[in-house]
C-alpha cells in the first residue's frame, strides 16, 4: 500500500519534471523516449520495467544529464503501481544477469524474496552492494526503507550509472 501511494506521489510530484524531460529529449534527439526492459522480479517472475531509453552512443548531453541525475528510472513508478516493483528493494536484474547470478551465487535466491526497487540499498561507499541488499531483505521494515531512501538522497542521486550486464 505504501509503495503504491509513494509511487503515485512520485509520479504526481515529478509530472512537471517528466514533461520537461520528454520535451527536452524530443528536442535533443530522434527515436524512442521510453523503453520497456525485461526484468526479473519477485519469485523470479519476469516483467517489463519502464525506463527512459538510453541510446547506445550515450545520447545527447540532455540524455546524459538525466541518466547521471538518476532520473532515467522515474518511469518505473508505473511498475510500482502495478505491483511488479517496490520503491525500495534489491537492484533490478535482467534475465541475463539473473541466469549468470543463479549459477555463481548460492544465496541469489534470497534476492528474489523481495520486489526489485527503484532505489536499492548501497554499501558504505554509496555503491551497489550484494551484502547490503541481502541485509536489507533480512531486516526489512519501514524504518529500513526510510534509511535507504535518506542515504540515496545524500549519496546516490548524482552517481555513476553502473553497467551490470
Amino acid at each position: 500500500m505504501l509503495d503504491v501511494l509513494g509511487a503515485f506521489l512520485v509520479l504526481l510530484f515529478f509530472l512537471p519534471i517528466g514533461l520537461v524531460m520528454v520535451i527536452g529529449i524530443r528536442c535533443a534527439r530522434r527515436g524512442p523516449i521510453f523503453v520497456r526492459e525485461e526484468t526479473v522480479g519477485l519469485h523470479g517472475r519476469a516483467f517489463g520495467r519502464w525506463r527512459l531509453y538510453r541510446p547506445a552512443d550515450g545520447g545527447s548531453l540532455f540524455d546524459q544529464v538525466l541518466w547521471r541525475a538518476g532520473l532515467a528510472d522515474l518511469p518505473s513508478a508505473v511498475n510500482v503501481m502495478d505491483g511488479d516493483m517496490s520503491l525500495i528493494g534489491p537492484r533490478p536484474q535482467s534475465p541475463g544477469q539473473d541466469a549468470y547470478l543463479r549459477q555463481g551465487r548460492p544465496d541469489y535466491a534470497r534476492r528474489l524474496e523481495a520486489r526489485p526497487g527503484m532505489i536499492w540499498p548501497r554499501g558504505e561507499e554509496g555503491e551497489p552492494s550484494w551484502s547490503a541488499e541481502l541485509d536489507y531483505i533480512a531486516r526489512w521494515s519501514v524504518f529500513v526503507d526510510l534509511r535507504v531512501a535518506a542515504l540515496y538522497a545524500v549519496q546516490g542521486l548524482f552517481r555513476e550509472e553502473q553497467d551490470l550486464d
